[in-house]
């Protein structure tokens, strides 16, 4: 099975040398799951696209350090590539800034979230399970970094699970994408070097928070990344 990772980001220049670039993590993850996937990366960033959609049995679009709601002509473009995956129902994952770009495209809404950052391990609730969902979530933990938020549900879609900071943490759209604002792919260590980075940005309170909670909690990368490998067996 061939997956196209849409590339929206790069690591930070003084961290690829300890964590890799973001492609790593996705390859990583997969092959740690499941290493008969295939993953095809594809940078949007540069413009970069699958030459055919159907190249691909699916697609998940990456977290980044832009905002969906930025004037930027690769954001317009990958809306625009969005669209098309969601006409042809095609198999869609989206993490973190995919997840608010897939909102924002098909009828939701992204905004900066009124509680400002959020750093570290996010539990998460279930609220309504899904075919590609292991039986035994019920809850489960996934590391966040992020200011934005979807503020309203997409068109068509039903929320699977919240956390206290996020309420719309997880959704499906009629069953063809499955979206989520945390990071199955991101391990706590690099958390803490972004925040440690950008910690005048985040404030001391939020900072300081961050590393207490990333040393209290384990987050549950597998558990979550077997469910998008199981989400793109059903659905692919």
């Amino acid at each position: 099975m061939k997956i196209g990772i849409l590339l929206t980001d790069h690591v930070m220049d003084e961290l690829i040398a300890e964590h890799g670039d973001m492609d790593y993590f996705y390859k990583y993850i997969f092959n740690k799951v499941d290493p008969t996937i295939e993953l095809k990366i594809f940078d949007v960033v540069e413009g970069i696209y699958p030459s055919s959609i159907n190249i691909c049995e699916g697609y998940l679009i990456t977290g980044s350090r832009f905002s969906v709601y930025d004037k930027i002509d690769w954001i317009d473009r990958l809306k625009e590539f969005v669209m098309e995956l969601n006409q042809l129902k095609k198999p869609l994952i989206g993490v973190c800034f995919g997840h608010q770009i897939i909102a924002e495209v098909l009828g939701g809404e992204t905004k900066v979230a009124e509680s400002g950052w959020t750093v570290g391990n996010q539990t998460y609730n279930l609220i309504k399970t899904m075919p590609w969902l292991n039986e035994d979530i019920t809850s489960f933990t996934l590391l966040h970094s992020h200011k934005d938020q979807v503020k309203k549900l997409p068109d068509n879609a039903t929320l699977i699970a919240s956390t206290e900071n996020v309420p719309i943490a997880m959704y499906t759209v009629e069953g063809h994408i499955f979206s989520h604002q945390g990071h199955p792919e991101f391990r706590s260590e690099y958390i803490h070097d972004v925040a440690t980075i950008r910690k005048e940005v985040l404030g001391d309170e939020v900072y300081y928070a961050a590393l207490k909670n990333l040393k209290s909690k384990v987050p549950d990368n597998e558990k979550i990344a077997k469910c998008w490998v199981e989400f793109f067996r059903q659905k692919g």
